[in-house]
């Protein structure tokens, strides 16, 4: 029957949220950390507002396991999209790089890692725009 609810609700469904905060509230975070690593990371908020949240107070106990989930938001970054597509995905970089800069104090991989996206995409110009509108840093990047 469990899955036959699982398919009636899609992959992703209101359970994950209610499983995250009731995980969080009795701060069994290893579970909770596991739950949001076997969900990919949505970039819509009104589908993700409790990952997101769960996400961020997660980061400090396990940056790596943290950092590995929002860079699958990025989806993948050598296609075209939409300008919305960019400016979502911009969103997502800047959780990356918070990561990378804040929480793990790594600012060359930033930098490295971020140079390859721009380099990978300068015939994008939405693309380019949406990121350094978002991301700081990112036109000085090389």
């Amino acid at each position: 029957m469990a899955s036959g609810w699982r398919n009636l609700l899609g992959k992703h469904s209101s359970w994950t949220s209610e499983r995250l905060k009731i995980l969080m509230h009795r701060k069994e975070y290893e579970r909770a950390v596991t739950v949001l690593l076997k969900e990919k990371y949505l970039r819509y908020a009104w589908d993700s507002t409790d990952e997101l949240r769960a996400a961020k107070r997660l980061e400090s106990h396990f940056p790596a396991q943290i950092f590995t989930y929002y860079l699958s938001g990025l989806g993948n970054l050598n296609s075209n999209a939409t300008r919305k597509g960019y400016a979502e995905r911009a969103q997502v970089m800047l959780k990356v790089r918070h990561m990378l800069v804040d929480v793990l104090k790594d600012e060359n991989r930033w930098k490295a890692f971020a140079g390859k996206v721009k380099r990978d995409n300068l015939r994008r110009p939405a693309f380019q725009e949406e990121f350094a509108k978002v991301v700081p840093g990112w036109r000085e990047l090389v």
